[in-house]
């Protein structure tokens, strides 16, 4: 299909010439991109195949999850009998998706200063290679686009007819040319105030926001919307049409039922002309602005003086807190290893901190999984014994950071355990745990005591505290039951990160066990003076094993 496209955007080289790029260069970058695209590997898909040679198919399941939620939307559309609210629900989907695809899935694209270095010292213009990256993230945003756009537009053509089906075409292309708009005005303002380190940790962060909007939309959005509240009573407010898709409702409503007074003539001139006024803009005066910019925060030095402005200002809290938590130096060396990596290492939040988007959705579906109205359920909430939820469901998090913390992509530099003079490993597990434990688990348990107290107040800290010892003690039995690595010390691959189906079904037991034991001591209030310190008891000794182990306990 990128060959088709190529084809397409040949027959535009006039009007390109005229804006000053040189055609034959840019076309050429853009098939030399094209070709190391399909030589590259997603990372998603690194882990899954080691002998995989291009993103073919990774692309095509993006694909079609794509597809499947633009399928959501066509039935929407097929539901609903407004034209005006079917639009706006499809054009702020489409713009949402759009933005964030470019934000997240191709911001090596956008963002890939090599091209500066190699490219623009030859003569080539900043306008030139600018064009290039824009008909190179075009053609993938052309697939994602039209995966995103063709369902919901013949279920448009079909509902309300050939005229505004027709039209959903052009405002679903203005709708991309203002995706792209808004993101390169992102990465400007951004880099206005910030280096590029900092523009690629908020691009990480992003992900990580899309990665838990996907999977809370998909359990509580169905929950929360009722598609036969909506009628033909729906009206705009005066500061609704400040919003694009907006624009594109409007005018869709008003080639279906041929009006055309000032205020839908003007939304669509909006929804029409003035993308491509602003994607003119983008080209004539942010291009050669963003590649200057982009290119000065690899030359300035600020990356290496906001480090050492960061050293020289404040001491690290992991160095604060090992001499309190650890028993040992190597103890302290795991600890403090474990909280810097996690921290600075991409791949690890990418996957570890969607996991506390997670709790929360499970927190919502669980605490709130009855039919009745939110309101009705938030009243009752205090005489209910559902803060156990609160206290349980952050463990799940903490038990699969246990295997985050032993794979790492930069697993040679592990040699350094073997070659220290380090007797007991255990402590080196103990102290990576430790870290996570402290610096992942306790905060967000703190948040869900803040919460809880508001609700049921002083009678459940008792709770929480046994709670508290619980979660260590189930928290320390995984990390005895799973493989001991050493901290970042494994290579990733999917035969070593799977299989552990038998694992996860005794933690659940063990789980439900000690949950058990809680409901019990709730029963017969006196049983908390007996458990909680046999909790104590047991997680200390618990500590220790782990402590003990040896290097024949260790898995490489």
């Amino acid at each position: 299909m990128d060959k088709v496209i190529l084809r397409i955007f040949h027959f535009f080289s006039p009007l390109l010439e005229k804006q000053g790029i040189d055609v034959y260069r840019m076309f050429a970058i853009v098939e030399t991109k094209l070709k190391m695209d399909k030589r590259r590997v997603y990372l998603q898909m690194r882990n899954y195949n080691k002998k995989m040679k291009e993103n073919a198919n990774h692309l095509t399941s993006v694909l079609f999850v794509y597809g499947v939620v633009s399928l959501f939307i066509a039935i929407i559309i097929a539901s609903l009998s407004s034209l005006v609210i079917c639009m706006i629900a499809f054009h702020a989907y489409l713009l949402f998706m759009m933005t964030m695809t470019l934000v997240t899935d191709f911001s090596t694209v956008l963002l890939d200063t090599t091209d500066n270095q190699v490219i623009l010292p030859r003569p080539v213009s900043s306008k030139t290679l600018f064009a290039a990256r824009m008909v190179h993230v075009f053609i993938y945003l052309f697939q994602f686009g039209f995966v995103m756009s063709v369902l919901p537009i013949i279920a448009t053509a079909i509902k309300f007819g050939i005229g505004p089906g027709l039209f959903a075409i052009i405002t679903s292309f203005s709708t991309t040319l203002l995706a792209v708009f808004f993101t390169y005005l992102l990465y400007l303002i951004v880099l206005r105030y910030a280096n590029e380190q900092k523009l690629r940790e908020i691009v990480t962060y992003l992900q990580i926001f899309m990665t838990v909007l996907f999977m809370a939309g998909y359990q509580v959005l169905p929950r929360m919307i009722n598609l036969t509240a909506l009628g033909n009573d729906f009206s705009l407010s005066w500061y609704s049409y400040i919003a694009p898709p907006v624009w594109m409702a409007v005018a869709l409503e008003a080639v279906q039922k041929n009006l055309y007074d000032n205020l839908h003539i003007g939304m669509i001139i909006l929804s029409v002309f003035l993308p491509l006024l602003l994607f003119w803009m983008l080209n004539k005066y942010f291009a050669p602005s963003f590649s200057q910019k982009l290119a000065a925060v690899q030359t300035d030095g600020s990356i290496e003086k906001d480090i050492k402005l960061r050293k020289r200002n404040k001491k690290r809290l992991s160095e604060n807190l090992s001499p309190i938590l650890c028993t040992s130096a190597t103890e302290r060396a795991a600890f403090e290893l474990t909280w810097k990596i996690t921290a600075r290492d991409k791949q690890f939040r990418l996957q570890f901190y969607p996991l506390i988007g997670y709790m929360l959705v499970f927190v919502f579906i669980f605490v709130f999984k009855s039919g009745q109205p939110l309101s009705v359920l938030w009243t009752d909430l205090h005489h209910t014994q559902k803060f156990l939820w609160f206290i349980y469901i952050p463990l799940f998090m903490a038990g699969n950071s246990i295997m985050f913390t032993a794979f790492n992509d930069n697993y040679q530099a592990a040699w350094v355990y073997q070659s220290s003079p380090v007797i007991s490993p255990g402590h080196l597990v103990s102290g990576s745990l430790k870290a996570v434990f402290t610096k992942f688990f306790l905060p967000v348990f703190l948040l869900m005591f803040i919460f809880s107290f508001a609700i049921w107040h002083i009678s459940i800290v008792d709770d929480f505290f046994f709670g508290l010892l619980v979660d260590l003690n189930c928290f320390l039995i995984m990390a005895l039951l799973s493989k001991h690595y050493l901290p970042f010390s494994v290579q990733p691959n999917v035969q070593r990160q799977t299989g552990r189906f038998l694992f996860a079904f005794l933690q659940l037991l063990i789980v439900g066990f000690l949950i058990g034991l809680h409901y019990l001591a709730i029963i017969y209030p006196l049983g908390f003076f007996i458990l909680i310190p046999l909790a104590g008891l047991s997680g200390y000794f618990l500590l220790k094993q782990i402590q003990n182990l040896s290097w024949q306990k260790i898995t490489f």
